[in-house]
This record gives structure tokens, C-alpha cells and sequence, in this order.
């Protein structure tokens, strides 16, 4: 385990946390450390590590496995890779690699917010793929057919880089957007989701859910994020609970465990360090909290893991 979980940005240096040195593969940008428009980038699993993480990261991640099997953790959730899994991951969500067999091939995409929202705004991402959100299921796995169609705009992404053809961040924004399309189509059909009509009320919703994300940890009371929206508390509280089915106040709460769960499993922060971290007043505040939460005490949770 780490001394806590580190956060990294998505920047030239960012190759090599996930890779062991640039290759002599041709894939995407397997041999660069550079990155399309400063946001993108595109790889085989050629020399990825054999483990990476825990982290956070400020970005998204996309992956298909295409051969082999390898594990992967997102957030507090442990998956297994294999032929035609999908994994997606958000900014600052915990993420790990590990147990990755010898004849593992995958494909995997990074990008930032910044890069899409030409395309896809800021906060639409989740909205529209919920595989992206902290509710959603963020692994599953494709049909053949499934897996060739995602795999075939993978190829397509890597085309256009190869051949450095014009508009080519347009053209990579499309395809991404095809992409997230064909995984969303498997993810309705799996029945893995419930999907709402874009309104305005869950676009709120969306929005709401975007600040907890940011400022769970130092943001606790409603009044500080309906400030923030410009609306008043009674309507925050009516509107997340006719769409979503739960308290708006829940949302801000289970963030926080799902925080508190990530760094007793993958840190050795002490009880104590984890509750200041969390910016609990006192480790007992926050023992009587995550117990009401988990039914389970801090350290119980970490004897489990």
C-alpha cells in the first residue's frame, strides 16, 4: 500500500506512469510521450506496467481488452479484464492495473474535458453515459460483434493520427463520441442504466452532482451547493429527489465514503490521518459517521480488504 494516492494531470510526463518506456509499437501514440492538442491520447497495452496505482487522475480513461486477462480496481470496485471488457474511468476517481497476463492486448484512450467539450460540454459526459458516473457501472463486457465495432474505432482514431490528416481533433472528437455511442447502446441493452429525457431538471441534477465531486470534502451543507446553482435548498432538495429517488444530501454523504473507502484500502494512512484528510473534527466524528454509512467501523472495513 502507498502512503496515500497520488493525482497526476495529463501531460507529456503522464507516459510514464503507464508505460514502462516509449515503444517501437506504431499504435496511436506508443511511441511518443507527446499528446494530441495537449489532451488526447491513444495506446496499446505494448510495455504498459505490470501494476499502475492506486491514482487519481484529472481525466477520462477508456478501455477495451482484446486478449489476456488483467484486474483492474475502479474506485473501490476490483474488475477482471478479458476479451470484449470495457472499463471507464472520470476525473478523480482511484484507478489500479495489476495481475496482468502475458498475453494481455488491449487498447485504451486518455483524454480531459477540455479536449471534448467542443463536442461533448463540460458536465454532458455523465449526463449522457453513465457508465462515467459514480452510479453507473463503469465495467462490462461487449458482444463479439460488439467488440469489433469498438475496436474498429480505435483503428480509425489511430488512422487519422497516422496519417495526420486535417481536423484532425475534430475528427478524433467524433470518433470518441461514436465510441462512447456503441458502449452506451450495450450498456441500454444490458439494462445496466436507467435513462432519463435531457431536461432542465436533470440537467440540474447533473450540475449538482458535478460541484459534489469538487467539493464534497470541504462542502458539506445543501446551502453551500444551492449557492452555488442559484437556486434555493427546498427546490435542490425536491428536484434531486423526484429524479434520482434519493436525498440530495446522500449524494454529498456516499461521496465521502466512497473517499473514505479508497484510502483505507489503498493507503496507510492511520484512522486518524484518513479523518483530518476528510476534514472530519475528530477521528471519532468520523468513526460514528462511516458506521452509519457502511454498518461497519474504519478499521473493520480495513480488515476486510
Amino acid at each position: 500500500m502507498t502512503a496515500t494516492i497520488k493525482s497526476y494531470t495529463l501531460d507529456r510526463n503522464y507516459l510514464f506512469i503507464h508505460k514502462e518506456a516509449i515503444t517501437t509499437s506504431d499504435f496511436g501514440l506508443d511511441n511518443s510521450y507527446e499528446l494530441i492538442e495537449n489532451g488526447f491520447g491513444i495506446y496499446s497495452s505494448e510495455r504498459v506496467k505490470d501494476r499502475i496505482g492506486p491514482l487519481k487522475s484529472n481525466f477520462f480513461r477508456i478501455a477495451l481488452c482484446r486478449k489476456g486477462t488483467v484486474t483492474v480496481d475502479c474506485g473501490i470496485e476490483t474488475f477482471i479484464h478479458s476479451r470484449n471488457t470495457m472499463h471507464f474511468n472520470f476525473p478523480s476517481q482511484v484507478f489500479s492495473l495489476y495481475n496482468k497476463s502475458e498475453d494481455m492486448f488491449a487498447y485504451y484512450i486518455l483524454f480531459t474535458e477540455q479536449f471534448i467539450e467542443d463536442l461533448l460540454p463540460i458536465g454532458a459526459i455523465q449526463k449522457q453515459f453513465n457508465f462515467f458516473d459514480f452510479h453507473g457501472v463503469p465495467f462490462f463486457e461487449l458482444t463479439e460483434e460488439e467488440g469489433l465495432e469498438a475496436e474498429s474505432l480505435f483503428l480509425k482514431i489511430n488512422t487519422e493520427i497516422k496519417n495526420s490528416l486535417p481536423a484532425l481533433k475534430q475528427s478524433i472528437q467524433l470518433y470518441v463520441n461514436l465510441l462512447l455511442i456503441t458502449a452506451n447502446r450495450s450498456y441500454i441493452r444490458q439494462q445496466l442504466t436507467k435513462i432519463f429525457e435531457p431536461n432542465k431538471e436533470n440537467n440540474l441534477v447533473v450540475r449538482y452532482k458535478k460541484l459534489i465531486s469538487q467539493h464534497f470534502i470541504t462542502k458539506r451543507n445543501l446551502s453551500d451547493y444551492a449557492d452555488m446553482l442559484n437556486i434555493s435548498i427546498n427546490h435542490l432538495s425536491k428536484t434531486v429527489k423526484e429524479i434520482t429517488g434519493c436525498t440530495a444530501g446522500s449524494f454529498i454523504d456516499n461521496m465521502l465514503t466512497m473517499e473514505a473507502k479508497a484510502l483505507l484500502r489503498h493507503t496507510e494512512l492511520s484512522i486518524a490521518e484518513i479523518s483530518y484528510q476528510l476534514d472530519f473534527s475528530d477521528p471519532s466524528y468520523f468513526n460514528k459517521f462511516f458506521k452509519k454509512e457502511t454498518n461497519t467501523t474504519p478499521m473493520q472495513y480495513r480488515h476486510q480488504q
